[in-house]
């Protein structure tokens, strides 16, 4: 999240309770603005289908694209999105601010051409109408272009444009839905889905026109950021294995027996899929809140540790200021532990009664009370991957992705085949081994954190070159004509 850290340092030092809600909400719109933006869409789009009693078939066929857009995209576009973060994070550092905007095209006309064959592929034999594989599509490519603008709007310092952007594109959602389906004769998916691809258009728009607003000019070099991929090559695949751990076990129970075909296209399996969707819910405090200790509390004792060694200070003062980040950090971790505990045992509780009205078996229900301690499991991972992150532990966070993804699949298909029993336990184990190993490892990392940052760091520094780097040196030489713009409210 670069960049948000000087916003919510800023609403921070305004006291008052007021002052302390817009910056969570801060917070809570750039870290979980797509996800809380589809949860809103889905749910409403929902009680909205069955107020019109529309079809069954027809709400299983909407349903099911619009979740394998948002779970694909989601997955395409994490690597993508990690990598510009560090990006973006470098160039503010170094106040080469017109290098921002170029990237989101270079990455863009990246990832959006890799999602496009990969759609292709995917509807090219189904036996979906044409026009609904149209929208579906649209909608799939779409969804990459806001997962990795998302990343991007944590350097624009007006939230209130984003929540706007949102609010627009919602409403155009739910107020075509209504006109196509009363004042139309479109099928009634299709004129769903092309009211949710108008909604997120909208937003796509609207944000690019901020940030363009907000940069203004930029150099021409849009493919710099590809650099990084030759310098931090496992960011991507720390990101990808992540999002697509989330999503495995998933996958794996579509093929079962609780499998469902719709169309003729589409896989998926209600009794599982839906207890994980409420069960991801639950996790959504933890974020917040995590961003927020981490670019206040957390960040400054991080800062005062690393200036000491990087500004000559003595061997004592940088012990007693590593002491002090180590203390703060695994008191922040606690706290967000603890936080989130509270929010998972109340949504296990309110799912125990809730849940059956929304007409959930109990087979479901006794899954998403596994899922629900998973996933709590697996944000708290997913936290210290992040701090791993911080500390340039990238190996470390790597073989703990990789570790979650394994034994995703491995434990997941174990359980799946022996008894409904024990249903959404390999979601359970698999985040349960990766936040053991998370934790050793950031006990391990921060022990000898004085070797790493001293040793770890080469004698002269040599830029990491390889295939990127040549192929943008190639393709755009270094213009001596780029000018670093300033911008004034960074």
């Amino acid at each position: 999240m670069a960049g948000i850290g000087f916003e919510l340092k800023k609403l921070f030092k305004d006291s008052g309770f007021f002052s302390n809600l817009r910056a969570y909400a801060y917070s809570a719109l750039v870290s979980l603005g797509p996800f809380i933006l589809a949860t809103l869409i889905i749910v409403t789009m929902l009680q909205f289908l069955e107020y019109m009693d529309i079809s069954f078939r027809d709400r299983e066929l909407f349903i099911a694209s619009v979740v394998y857009a948002f779970i694909f995209s989601q997955i395409i576009a994490s690597g993508f999105k990690m990598m510009i973060t560090r990006f973006i994070a470098d160039m503010l550092y170094s106040e080469k601010f017109e290098y921002i905007i170029p990237s989101l095209y270079g990455v863009l006309s990246i990832a959006v051409p890799i999602s496009g064959i990969i759609g292709i592929i995917f509807f090219w034999n189904s036996p979906l109408q044409f026009e609904i594989k149209l929208v579906s599509y649209l909608l799939f490519m779409e969804l990459v272009i806001v997962f990795i603008i998302m990343e991007y709007l944590s350097t624009l310092k007006d939230y209130m444009k984003i929540v706007k952007s949102f609010l627009w594109g919602i409403g155009t959602i739910i107020g075509l839905s209504f006109v196509f389906l009363k004042f139309t004769n479109l099928q009634t998916v299709f004129g769903f889905l092309l009211a949710m691809d108008s909604g997120f258009f909208i937003i796509i728009v609207s944000l690019m026109v901020y940030l363009k607003n907000f940069f203004g000019k930029s150099a021409s070099k849009y493919f710099e950021f590809l650099k990084h991929f030759d310098k931090y090559p496992t960011l991507f695949f720390i990101a990808f294995f992540y999002t697509l751990g989330l999503y495995v076990h998933n996958f794996l129970f579509w093929t079962g027996e609780l499998g469902v075909r719709v169309e003729g296209t589409y896989m998926y399996a209600p009794t599982y899929d839906l207890p994980t969707f409420y069960a991801f819910l639950s996790i959504m405090p933890s974020m917040v809140v995590f961003i927020v200790s981490m670019e206040t509390s957390f960040y400054d004792k991080y800062k005062a540790y690393y200036t000491l060694i990087t500004g000559k200070g003595n061997l004592k003062d940088i012990e007693n200021a590593k002491k002090d980040m180590t203390r703060t950090l695994w008191s922040e971790i606690r706290n967000i532990m603890e936080i989130q505990l509270f929010f998972t045992l109340v949504f296990i509780a309110a799912g125990y009664y809730l849940l059956p009205r929304f007409g959930l078996t109990q087979l479901s229900v006794d899954i998403f009370n596994l899922l629900a301690i998973g996933a709590y499991f697996n944000i708290i991972m997913l936290i210290i991957i992040l701090i791993l992150l911080y500390f340039e532990d990238r190996r470390g966070a790597l073989y703990v992705s990789a570790t979650f993804l394994a034994s995703n699949v491995v434990f997941t298909y174990l359980t799946m085949n022996y008894s409904e029993n024990t249903y959404g336990m390999g979601f359970f184990l698999a985040a349960l081994a990766g936040l053991i190993l998370a934790i050793t490892e950031l006990i391990v990392y921060l022990k000898d954190i004085n070797y790493h940052t001293f040793c770890g760091q080469p004698i002269i520094y040599k830029e990491r070159r390889g295939l990127f780097s040549y192929l943008v040196d190639f393709f755009a030489p270094e213009s001596k004509s780029a000018t670093h713009q300033k911008l004034p409210i960074i």
